[in-house]
């Protein structure tokens, strides 16, 4: 999953350093760079916790 995201934001800065302003630039990096790795992180941060509470859980009943 890290794969895909490091692609992504690889493309994402390529697109932005190809833009023809630095403000240009920084709001495609910004919007399309920044914003969805950091929703993307925060997915994958729910779902290791929601698996630790299982997995807590779990031992507990033991």
């Amino acid at each position: 999953m890290y794969l895909i995201l490091i692609g992504w934001l690889y493309v994402v800065l390529m697109m932005a350093v190809a833009q023809s302003s630095v403000v240009k630039g920084l709001s495609v990096a910004f919007f399309l760079g920044f914003l969805p790795s950091l929703l993307f992180l925060r997915v994958l941060r729910r779902k290791l916790a929601k698996r630790r509470e299982i997995m807590e859980e779990k031992r507990r009943e033991a």
